[in-house]
């Protein structure tokens, strides 16, 4: 049985520090986005996202993007 991958859609994931818990806890708060090509290049998809964390407040801690892929069984 061969399955192949169907790319599905991409989805850009800002991680970003948002203080801390009552027991010290480090918390983080993720701004998702949706229907990013599933074409764009890794490049380009850092360059929107180191633009659009010039635009928030918190601390980023991590760019990831998301893939998301069908198993087709052929």
């Amino acid at each position: 049985m061969a399955v192949t991958p169907s790319m599905v859609a991409v989805d850009l994931a800002l991680v970003m520090a948002n203080g801390t818990s009552g027991s010290g806890q480090p918390l983080v708060i993720t701004r998702t986005f949706k229907k990013v090509k599933t074409d764009a290049a890794n490049a380009d998809i850092y360059a929107v996202a180191d633009a659009l964390l010039g635009l928030q407040t918190k601390t980023n801690i991590a760019i990831q993007r998301r893939d998301i892929v069908e198993l087709v069984d052929m």
